[in-house]
């Protein structure tokens, strides 16, 4: 299943940007209102903003209409981002770290690259920096809960975490399906490693439609607040 991914081979195809597009700003999610919730969800320290997540104003605005998308088929449901802007300096940290690790055991660079790749993107193709990448889930008002994904988010212990894994409830694989529907209808990328990452402007959107060109580049935190 693993070897239908995107691959970082396939993301180095995109070589460029646009300039124009990446002056775009960037903005926080409220920590909740009555369509979406940033609630940041702890992993490596990666924290930026206090408790907000940070997402490129085109972002922000989809995931509105996401969220009234949903309003259609749940009046309960909201939309909600646990994780969303990483600082380059920070992917490149963690990059590096496991880098060190395996530099000796591979003879091929490529075959290193994709398997680190697997584990936290390679800096230069990462979705993160570039403040259009979120991880999202549907989240019931009512009932105070994320909906049954068949695996929680941001877990990359078990296969669960993919898309299409075969060893979760009906229940879990259609709200799958749901979520990938109304983000993919705003235009977001969808990554079949992770049921909950979606990206918009960045290379793994432009590989993802066959645009020439990415919209966002990576940046760090110091130059967007």
């Amino acid at each position: 299943m693993a070897n239908n991914f995107v691959r970082y081979e396939d993301l180095i195809t995109i070589e460029e940007y646009d300039e124009e597009t990446d002056k775009e700003e960037f903005v926080l999610l409220p920590l909740e209102d009555d369509l979406v919730i940033g609630k940041y969800q702890e992993r490596r320290n990666m924290l930026e903003y206090g408790h907000q997540i940070a997402v490129r104003k085109t972002v922000y605005k989809k995931l509105i209409n996401v969220a009234e998308n949903l309003k259609q088929i749940n009046k309960n449901y909201k939309i909600i981002v646990v994780y969303g802007f990483r600082d380059m300096k920070k992917q490149e940290k963690y990059f590096n770290e496991i880098l060190e690790e395996v530099k000796g055991k591979f003879k091929d660079e490529m075959e290193m690259y994709e398997y680190i790749h697997e584990k936290i993107a390679v800096p230069v193709v990462s979705g993160h920096p570039t403040g259009g990448a979120v991880d999202a889930a549907i989240y019931d008002s009512v009932e105070n809960r994320i909906l049954d994904f068949g695996s929680e988010i941001l877990d990359y212990s078990t296969i669960q975490c993919y898309y299409e894994a075969e060893n979760i409830s009906e229940e879990a694989k259609s709200n799958r399906k749901i979520l990938r529907k109304i983000m993919m209808k705003e235009g977001f990328a969808p990554y079949d490693g992770e049921w909950w990452h979606f990206s918009y402007g960045d290379k793994e959107w432009a590989f993802y439609y066959n645009k020439e060109k990415a919209l966002y580049n990576q940046v760090e935190a110091s130059r967007i607040f």
